[in-house]
């Protein structure tokens, strides 16, 4: 069968195939688009690039054989460990792996297979393209926010830019697209941010969530913007809630400690913006979690206890308090992810259930 041939298929003619064989196929498709997740999510955020040089054992750094980065399979057969050196594997590669293939198996089942009959295969294919690249995209984004505090501009920006132009393919229409990419970053970032200034006397809307924001306008257009970040917001809200409840705090991401460690470094070799930086929290740039914030303030949630203004020496209690590793913040990026996602796959059932809410907004 030729090329042009095989793409004027419609879903009609896919049931000639075993449908089992097409599912086993965007599984293990998704799979090796996970493994390469865990590339992006470790390099990207750290400046190196994502292509060369090729996986590497992260306890000694020996190439890894292309028998040994075989998607979920390879930990496994190794329990988690590294074959040149026994290294212990983070149990996050498995998982992205395994997110991937779930992720590419739902847009199949749920939004590709759903298309009318007489759908051109072509088009079902571009459908399949841009929402699963989204769906990678957004995956990435949430672990290196809860790494990194950061949202990468390369997956914002890129990913509201990709879905202006593929408006046409969920009927949105372009002029639509860019109206909810524009409502979404500026409409609702500056609101916000004014909003909660007033509230707590200090602007909180981090650019990356603005960003985020507008990427849900660009594919959902205006009102899923709108829909995206109070549901976000809520599934934060009560995850923050429960951390509380159960009396968990959450230390400082790995990432992180890595910057203020490189700052401290430089600082100590006479660099002035490190010393600039330091003198600064490290991570007052960083306000992923200002609707966290804002709800909790709503709900009547505690805030962390404020610094110790202290009067002569401190205590051995003081002290104690005084030295405990700073306090994270819990970032609001992975949570306004979720809720895109979910305006991916259930979009209808979810506006019907925000939108009451919302009127006359909607």
């Amino acid at each position: 069968m030729r090329l042009d041939e095989l793409l004027r298929l419609t879903p009609d003619s896919w049931a000639l195939l075993p449908l089992w064989l097409a599912r086993a196929f965007v599984f293990a498709f998704g799979l090796l688009w996970g493994s390469f997740l865990n590339v992006v999510i470790y390099r990207l955020p750290r400046d190196m690039s994502v292509v060369r040089p090729g996986s590497h054992c992260p306890g000694c750094g020996k190439p890894i054989a292309g028998y040994d980065n075989i998607p979920v399979l390879t930990y496994v057969i190794l329990r988690g460990r590294s074959r040149c050196c026994g290294t212990k594997i983070s149990p996050r590669y498995p998982l992205v792996e395994l997110m991937g293939g779930m992720l590419s198996l739902a847009v199949f089942e749920v939004l590709v297979l759903s298309l009318p009959g007489a759908t051109p295969a072509h088009r079902a294919l571009a459908i399949y393209g841009a929402d699963f690249t989204l769906c990678l995209g957004l995956v990435a984004a949430a672990f290196i926010d809860a790494e990194f505090m950061i949202l990468p501009d390369s997956i914002t920006i890129g990913g509201a830019v990709l879905g202006v132009a593929t408006a046409s393919l969920r009927d949105l229409g372009m002029k639509d697209a860019l109206i909810g990419a524009t409502v979404g970053f500026v409409g609702l970032w500056f609101p916000f941010t004014f909003l909660y200034k007033g509230l707590l006397g200090r602007t909180g809307m981090g650019l990356g969530d603005a960003k985020l924001i507008g990427l849900a306008g660009a594919w959902f257009g205006w009102p899923g913007a709108v829909v995206a970040l109070f549901a976000g917001a809520f599934q934060g809200t009560i995850a923050t809630g429960i951390a509380y409840v159960a009396g968990w705090e959450p230390s400082l991401p790995s990432g992180v400690r890595e910057d203020i460690a490189q700052l401290e470094a430089d600082a100590a070799a006479g660099d002035e913006e490190a010393k600039k930086a330091l003198a600064e929290d490290p991570l007052t740039e960083e306000e992923d979690a200002f609707i966290l914030r804002f709800f909790r303030r709503l709900f009547g949630i505690p805030e962390p206890e404020p610094e110790l203004d202290l009067e002569g020496p401190p205590t051995e209690e003081e002290h104690a308090e005084m030295t405990k590793p700073p306090r994270a913040r819990i970032p609001f990026g992975p949570f306004l992810i979720l809720a895109i996602l979910e305006l991916l796959f259930a979009g209808d059932w979810l506006k019907s259930r925000i939108g009451p809410f919302l009127w006359p907004v909607l």
